[in-house]
């Protein structure tokens, strides 16, 4: 961590454990904290920033497209690449002219996802998420009530978290699993070492980190309509297998899409 992003982080805890909005510090530079469990707190949380634990974990919480959520050591932290999967989702839904649609999302985490596409679209949506974790699950749902979405919530790996009688198919399903390969090519992501290793490499890491998501397209046709989309978010250099392996799998790849950054981030598949 740079110097820049370490002093930031210190100024954000300082305005944390004195339960203060984040940029109080700003204004009160020269004040005292309210006793000395602040400074308590405060010397605990810089030791756990000095080791590397990421600053979100520390406070607890995190923003992601314009909402706050809670994260725990359980979950992946939702990072600002995810946000196309809102974004193309709340396109896909806004476009479509179904009533009361379904959508899924495997691989649930935080619940970031999934609910900031809620808040975020006025359409009547039924909403389904799963995640192999009961942790996780527990912290998607505690996020799903602060924030007032209605989500049904499903614990098992991929698609065997789903009941064929009763769940699916779904007009619109959206996952971002694991995707870190075991043989990086750069280091292009950092990994703080601290996040759950199953919500980067899977349970069966591979050398690609292709797995999950080749398990997730081989089984979508079974629980997608005819005219609904599979939006997966992969690694940078991912893009051409996952295209190659969806249209083996019967699938058309609608659309290709960029990070913030220019690097191949999302497809859009449809039957």
């Amino acid at each position: 961590m740079n110097d820049t992003k370490y002093n930031m982080y210190v100024r954000k805890l300082i305005s944390h454990v004195a339960k203060k909005p984040e940029y109080w510090h700003l204004a009160h530079q020269c004040e005292e904290l309210l006793d000395e469990s602040c400074y308590a707190s405060l010397s605990e949380s810089l030791k756990k920033l000095d080791v590397g634990i990421p600053f979100e974990y520390i406070v607890g919480w995190t923003e992601f497209y314009k909402y706050r959520f809670q994260v725990t050591a359980n979950v992946l932290i939702p990072r600002e690449e995810s946000e196309i999967l809102v974004e193309q989702s709340i396109i896909n839904l806004s476009n479509s002219t179904k009533h009361n649609l379904k959508v899924l999302e495997l691989g649930v985490g935080s619940g970031a996802i999934i609910s900031s596409i809620l808040l975020s679209t006025s359409k009547s949506i039924s909403a389904m998420a799963t995640d192999c974790c009961p942790a996780a699950l527990l912290t998607a749902k505690n996020n799903s009530i602060r924030l007032g979405v209605n989500i049904t919530f499903k614990q098992g790996d991929w698609w065997d978290a789903l009941n064929s009688n009763e769940d699916g198919p779904f007009d619109l399903i959206i996952t971002n699993p694991p995707y870190v390969g075991t043989k990086k090519l750069n280091e292009r992501d950092t990994l703080s070492g601290f996040e759950p290793s199953i919500s980067l490499y899977g349970k069966e890491p591979t050398k690609s980190g292709t797995n999950d998501a080749m398990k997730i397209i081989r089984g979508a046709s079974d629980w997608i309509e005819d005219d609904g989309k599979l939006l997966i978010e992969h690694g940078f250099n991912q893009r051409k297998i996952l295209s190659d392996f969806a249209i083996s799998e019967g699938f058309c790849v609608l659309e290709q899409i960029d990070d913030l950054s220019g690097l191949p981030r999302v497809l859009m598949l449809g039957k």
